[in-house]
């Protein structure tokens, strides 16, 4: 077997051994720039073992190595879209738990609106009694300041003619007093 032929075989090995890694590089687009990093190596190297055959067993070792860490890294990736559709899948029940308690807050909003419309009515009718109410205190205080208007008239009326008796009064008393002094005087008279 010529060293030609012996490469030839190589290399078909290689083809068969890669051939599992491209498809799998396939499903993962990060990789993709990886692989044709990896490819354009294993160009070179191919190159390589044409000029010896105690390098070509050196770089399938690396390509064998290459891809058990593109196994791991592919196994990592596997796990890694486990664990991303677990957490989907708890996101989608968080935005379910979140669209339930939404549609209770809209009702509970809703019943908010509801008994403020009917707030707004019963204050509406309160602010009517106490209008109502104010109007008829006004009228009240205008009846009682009318009536405290007229007492207050009496009152200086009554005053102005107690002070005129007054006057009348006190003139009487002082004639009683002369009369009352006459009248000793003449019964000490006459009883002498």
């Amino acid at each position: 077997m010529s060293q030609a032929e012996l490469v030839q075989l190589m290399a078909e090995l290689l083809d068969q051994k890669l051939n599992p890694i491209h498809m799998r590089l396939d499903r993962i687009e990060g990789d993709v720039r990886a692989l044709q990093e990896g490819q354009a190596r294993l160009e070179i190297e191919i190159q390589a073992l044409k000029e010896g055959q105690a390098r070509l067993e050196g770089e399938v070792q690396l390509l064998q190595e290459g891809q058990a860490r593109l196994e791991q890294r592919l196994d990592r990736v596997e796990e890694d879209v486990r664990t991303l559709k677990a957490d989907m899948d708890m996101v989608k029940g968080d935005v379910q738990t979140l669209k339930v308690d939404m549609d209770m807050v809209k009702g509970d909003v809703q019943t908010l609106k509801e008994g403020q419309q009917r707030l707004e009515v019963k204050v509406e009718r309160v602010e009517e009694k106490v209008d109502n109410l104010a109007t008829e205190m006004r009228s009240h205080f205008r009846h009682i300041e009318n009536m405290l208007h007229k007492h207050q008239a009496a009152l200086d009326l009554a005053s102005r003619e107690f002070s005129s008796k007054q006057t009348s009064i006190d003139y009487l008393i002082k004639k009683v007093a002369e009369h009352d002094m006459e009248i000793f005087h003449l019964k000490h008279h006459l009883q002498l």
